[in-house]
């Protein structure tokens, strides 16, 4: 399997709610879902989401959190039957879309139900979220931990670390002052200004750009898909075959600070390492597998 790590410049898609997007759960029936939960006190908050748009924004001074919600649906019948659960669990703010179980049925006759919401939070709060299908963006909270099925899957802002599991979709993930752990089925990954380290556990398909991650960039299992890497501390991978090679910088371009980058090619029984945009008039120690070369 060959892999390529590539300096590049970091272009992170943007948070889209596209007609294509919504048009999924475009429905006759709405109704509004809304509630506030007193959030004083509260060290967390837990989120299960199913179909439908999610937004969890921090906002500084909030003292509670309010959620706005729009339940949609092809039936007035099963309309009626979407609700919005918000409720205090001792020190945990707990929200949760409740679509009955018969969803399954109801799509089989051509029915769609969902439930978007947007869930107003106290800035720097942990957060877990569980969501189901649809967009989700979550900004300036504390440490995160998510699963999301599919959908693009957003998160800019996080005090602490951020851990996700994606079924399908883009994911992208900046500004967080912890590390970031990633497991994702297909989907590109993007990430930009991480405080701690990068590590995507698992990634079946898609592309993986990082820039300005000021720990470790690991890749332990990779499917395909090329990965861009610009401005990183250290950058290691292992392949399927358990074949590992790894990069170190030592010099940047004083114009740019761009690391020196390394094109990686891990197969079953050699590992390949050449220098590209490096720095110039400057050596660099690489290291692939056990054998290290100089490149000046």
């Amino acid at each position: 399997m060959n892999r390529q790590f590539r300096g590049a410049a970091f272009a992170a898609a943007p948070f889209l709610i596209g007609s294509a997007a919504h048009a999924q759960w475009s429905s006759p029936y709405t109704a509004p879902r809304n509630a506030v939960v007193d959030a004083a006190g509260a060290k967390s908050i837990e989120v299960e989401a199913g179909a439908g748009l999610l937004r969890v924004e921090g906002k500084p001074g909030l003292r509670q959190v309010q959620v706005t919600g729009t339940a949609r649906s092809s039936s007035q019948q099963f309309l009626t039957r979407i609700k919005l659960i918000a409720e205090r669990r001792g020190d945990v703010v707990f929200i949760k879309a409740d679509i009955p179980d018969d969803e399954r049925n109801y799509r089989d006759n051509n029915y769609s139900a969902s439930l978007d919401l947007v869930i107003e939070v106290p800035q720097g709060i942990n957060a877990e979220v569980g969501d189901g299908s649809g967009d989700t963006k979550i900004t300036n909270i504390g440490s995160l931990d998510a699963s999301d099925g599919s959908g693009s899957f957003s998160v800019i802002g996080a005090a602490g670390s951020v851990r996700i599991t994606d079924g399908s979709g883009d994911l992208t993930i900046e500004n967080v002052g912890g590390d970031v752990r990633v497991n994702d089925g297909s989907g590109d990954i993007n990430v930009r200004n991480v405080t701690g380290s990068f590590t995507v556990e698992s990634d079946g398909s898609g592309g993986i750009y990082a820039t300005d991650v000021r720990g470790s960039v690991i890749v332990q299992n990779d499917g395909s898909g090329s990965i861009e890497v610009n401005k990183v501390a250290r950058i290691s991978e292992s392949n399927r075959r358990g074949v590992a090679a790894s990069t170190t910088p030592r010099c940047q371009e004083p114009s740019t600070f761009r690391s020196a980058i390394a094109t990686v090619t891990a197969e079953a029984t050699s590992d390949k390492l050449s220098r590209r945009n490096g720095c110039a008039a400057t050596a660099c120690t690489f290291i692939a597998a056990d054998r290290p070369k100089l490149c000046g």
